[in-house]
């Protein structure tokens, strides 16, 4: 098997080479795409064809032929998610021919944009670990320490857990676990769960890495048109991610703050607002330099995939982001400098919901603006001053794009986006457009209102979280 492998890895067709534009957008049939995409591929064509007709060009497939077919027809591209399989072990033959197998099963399909290793790798290296290191074995032992009959020996055992815990919420893993391995030789037992020990996950990780860029290598050396994708949780460090991140194409990570409080936790920033999706971004970005930055958003509420008794207690708990929440999240993501934006969690509301409405109405709005967010960032682009306002806000807002692109009739055409991170709303003004736009008129799109460009800018107000987009030509707006 192996020296098959090795001739098919030597007489692999040459291949056009996967292209990204140099501000990382993905070249599909030699033109800059925006990357709109669903974890869910729904079973019903009706909501497929309702997604792509709305924008949505990019979802997630089962590695099998009708799957990626059907697709194909509805007009969007897929991925397929690797999953295990990615990660080859040293010496690993089998793994290794199933994984060849899987891409050139599927590498020439039309449909086929970007292959997935598997889901948070690297947070779930460490996440296995949670639940048994924080919450089962202090149980178990506190259990134990109970049915302890001598009331000094069960005193000294109790002290003996509380140092353990201590050291173990103070990161001292090793000292939290030499304490836990002595607590269960004191009861007879060897020290259960080794595999779980910190310590041990700071190897595992370490290892996957390694069975992961392994596996990246032989998906590279069969397929060179088609993008490596590593999503990540909105955890970890750079550099443990920048590992992981070694050989794909794009890097990004799945953040969900709605709503913005300490209970959801979903963000472990000090940033818990909408505002944290930008923060990730940025994470993402330096986890992953040079490369394409992929996003995953939420297209959910929490109270759809969790219960609890604080949902009843509290309607707001837990609830689906609104339209302008969902609105700014998407744009919060494009302004820090997000390739694409994909939606988590769809397939757990239904498609008569707001929720929806709200993910099919951003869709088209963010397709219709495409050919502004993908074209050629300036050298020198415009900057913004706010006007001091009651909030603790320093200025810096709001943040701007400023686009030059081709329109409709060979043309320069312009659009500039501004956003707002400041939940207060601001004054402000815009400095530094281009000499060709003095005098002109800019359409706010979605208002009536316009702007004219006087001394290379203009004075406008927005709300707080919200994001306004200005053109020369309404062509950017969908109907």
């Amino acid at each position: 098997m192996l020296c098959t492998l090795a001739l098919t890895l030597c007489t692999i067709a040459a291949a056009e080479t996967l292209e990204f534009t140099p501000e990382n957008f993905v070249l599909i049939e030699n033109k800059p795409r925006l990357i709109i995409g669903l974890y869910e591929n729904p079973e019903d064509d009706a909501v497929l064809a309702e997604a792509a007709d709305a924008g949505f060009n990019f979802v997630r497939a089962k590695s099998d032929q009708a799957s990626l077919d059907r697709l194909h027809r509805h007009g969007v591209y897929a991925w397929i998610p690797l999953g295990g399989n990615l990660a080859l072990k040293p010496g690993g033959d089998a793994g290794l021919e199933k994984l060849a197998g899987i891409v050139n099963d599927f590498k020439n399909h039309p449909a086929l944009l970007s292959w997935e290793a598997p889901d948070e790798s690297l947070w779930n290296q460490w996440y296995c670990a949670h639940s048994w290191i924080f919450s089962e074995q202090p149980r178990q032992l506190a259990e134990k320490i109970a049915s302890t009959s001598d009331p000094e020996t069960a005193a000294k055992q109790k002290a003996a857990l509380d140092r353990a815990v201590d050291l173990t919420r103070r990161g001292l893993w090793q000292q939290s676990e030499e304490v836990y391995d002595a607590l269960w030789k004191e009861f007879g037992m060897e020290p259960q769960k080794p595999d779980l020990k910190m310590t041990r996950r700071v190897e595992a990780a370490g290892e996957l890495c390694e069975e992961l860029n392994r596996g990246w290598e032989l998906v590279r050396q069969l397929d060179k048109d088609h993008v490596l994708w590593q999503n990540h949780a909105p955890r970890n460090s750079i550099a443990g991610m920048r590992a992981y991140n070694r050989l794909v194409d794009a890097a990004g990570c799945d953040i969900y703050p709605v709503p913005a409080n300490y209970k959801v936790g979903h963000s472990d920033l000090p940033d818990k607002s909408l505002t944290s999706v930008g923060a990730y971004t940025d994470r993402m970005r330096d986890a992953a330099p040079g490369r394409a930055c992929w996003m995953v958003l939420q297209g959910f509420g929490w109270r759809d995939i969790q219960e609890g008794a604080a949902y009843e207690e509290d309607a707001q708990l837990g609830r689906r982001p609104t339209w302008q929440e969902t609105r700014f999240m998407a744009y919060n993501s494009l302004l820090h400098g997000a390739n694409a934006v994909l939606y988590w969690g769809t397939a757990y509301i239904e498609k008569d919901s707001n929720l929806w409405r709200y993910l099919l109405r951003l869709a088209r709005e963010l397709r219709a603006l495409e050919p502004a967010i993908v074209a050629p960032k300036p050298a020198h682009g415009p900057v913004a001053a706010a006007d001091e306002t009651y909030a603790s806000f320093d200025g810096g807002q709001p943040l701007l794009m400023f686009r030059k692109y081709a329109g409709p009739g060979g043309g320069d055409e312009y659009a500039l986006i501004a956003l707002n991170e400041c939940y207060a709303g601001i004054a402000f003004d815009v400095a530094g457009l281009p000499p060709e736009l003095e005098g002109r008129q800019l359409y706010r799109l979605y208002s009536e209102e316009t702007v004219t460009v006087r001394d290379g800018g203009f004075r406008d107000g927005i709300q707080g979280y919200d994001v306004h987009v200005y053109a020369t030509s309404k062509k950017l707006q969908a109907e």
